[in-house]
């Protein structure tokens, strides 16, 4: 008969953590730059807090921010979610 102890060491790590109770985790709301609810659905380019584009979809904003042509680099790409009082739970 065999032994493997590193099967003893990993079940006892497993059952170890179980029972215990642990603080429920916060979760953080999603961080917008003040103003943006006038894009509210667009994607934005954000530059140095400033909106300098604004898109339908993804593709449309890179369309935009090509048109800046260098004062478009180093923008961010950012989805503006329309409010919801919607909560999303997943489930698996």
């Amino acid at each position: 008969m065999t032994r493997h102890p590193w099967r003893v060491g990993k079940t006892f790590l497993y059952f170890r953590g179980m029972g215990r109770r642990r603080p429920p985790r916060e979760i953080e709301p999603e961080r917008l730059l003040p103003g943006l609810d006038r894009w509210a659905g667009l994607w934005v380019a954000i530059k140095e807090g400033e909106v300098i584009a604004a898109g339908g979809s993804s593709r449309e904003l890179v369309a935009e921010v090509k048109k800046l042509g260098s004062a478009g680099e180093g923008a961010v790409a950012q989805y503006v979610p329309p409010y919801s009082e919607e909560i999303v739970i997943g489930v698996g």
